[in-house]
């Protein structure tokens, strides 16, 4: 059986007096060796690189990283929960998978299982316990609580259709959908307030995906319409991943409710139009830019995040090492001069740029700063 304590103590983490005190403690308090060790103020990091070494395989840290739902599909909840590992990421077409007991055969028969079923290979990480349960999370997070708003679409539907059999077909759906949008409308109309509010199963979805966002850190949100489903993306440090993908037939009534919110017209689909709105969550105040476009299966919208936090960042929170770190402070601190910043939509070129503006002695020097549009103040 696999034990990990003479593993740190070989490595210089612990003790060989702390194995015994630690296995004791374990045993006495029903909680696991790992949980002591973490109480005890061993990191994460240390014990998976412990693990990673005795088994030969990768470790891989899931901290602030967001499983887009599409990947998670590859794995189904259930599945995840019983074999204790998680769909990560699909990279070049192989399938990375976080693995917690690498020691554990029924697992890896089941992933061997689901890699021939989807007809794509799998390339196992170590992970460990913290992160594994935070990706259990995810299954339960913008999903299930769009899935439980399109039930409650579906039951409203099934009520107003269940007094008679309409002969209308396709017509009598759209106009159910019609009444959905007219009611979103009405909603709004009602008057607004700066917190997410969620009595109408669209506005729950939309409230949803406006949390997903911000705990993703997210930069742009994209709700585009196609022929047989609306899909909404998420641009995180630049590259877009598909985060839900919803039925068609909501797409009007989402757009709507966004519509509402930015304050533009909603009977105006033909042309672009642009609007913002502020809304708090998690108990502060977001800014969004919402620029809405015309498509063939009907509108799109794309919405810009300005959480006014990015614009508190200092340089050392921009990951650059040390030798970058002192580059930057120099050109900043320079008398004169000019920094270009470049980099694809998304990519943080604005948060760079306000890190900069904050290292600045802004009460020895008159700063202005020129932006169109300004992004936070």
């Amino acid at each position: 059986m696999f034990n990990l304590l003479p593993l740190l103590q070989k490595k210089g983490i612990i003790g060989e007096s702390d194995i015994d005190d630690i296995t004791k403690e374990s045993q006495e308090s029903n909680h696991s060796v790992e949980e002591v060790l973490q109480g005890r103020g061993i990191s994460d990091q240390d014990i998976l690189t412990a693990k990673g070494e005795h088994w030969d395989i990768p470790v891989r840290s899931l901290k602030n990283i967001t499983i887009p739902y599409d990947i998670l599909q590859y794995i189904p909840e259930e599945s995840a929960i019983h074999y204790h590992v998680v769909p990560i990421a699909l990279v070049d077409e192989v399938l990375e998978v976080g693995i917690v007991d690498p020691d554990n055969i029924d697992a890896l028969d089941a992933l061997n299982f689901i890699s021939t079923k989807k007809g794509v290979p799998f390339k196992a990480f170590l992970i460990s316990e913290r992160d594994y349960k935070k990706a259990i999370e995810m299954y339960r997070g913008i999903s299930s609580q769009v899935g439980q708003a399109l039930s409650e679409i579906k039951t409203e539907d099934d009520k107003s259709t269940s007094g008679e059999v309409s002969s209308l077909g396709e017509e009598q759906e759209t106009q159910n959908l019609d009444d959905l949008e007219q009611t979103v409308q009405a909603a709004g109309k009602k008057g607004q307030s700066n917190d997410i509010r969620e009595e109408a199963p669209v506005t729950k979805i939309v409230a949803t995906i406006l949390r997903s966002a911000i705990d993703a850190r997210t930069s742009d949100i994209h709700i585009e319409p196609e022929y047989d489903q609306t899909r909404v993306r998420f641009r995180v440090d630049g590259v877009l991943n598909k985060s839900l993908v919803l039925p068609a037939k909501v797409q009007r009534a989402v757009i709507a409710r966004v519509k509402i919110l930015a304050g533009i017209k909603l009977d105006e689909r033909r042309k672009p139009q642009d609007g913002r709105f502020s809304a708090t969550i998690g108990g502060r105040r977001i800014d969004f830019r919402v620029s809405t476009f015309p498509t063939y299966y009907g509108e799109k919208a794309v919405l810009r995040i300005l959480d006014s936090e990015r614009s508190n960042i200092t340089l050392q929170d921009l990951g650059m090492n040390e030798k970058q770190l002192d580059m930057v402070k120099k050109a900043v601190a320079a008398p004169y001069g000019m920094v270009l910043i470049t980099g694809p939509t998304g990519s943080g070129k604005s948060t760079s740029l306000y890190a900069m503006l904050n290292e600045v002695d802004k009460d020895g020097k008159n700063v202005l700063s020129l932006e169109d549009p300004v992004e936070y103040n």
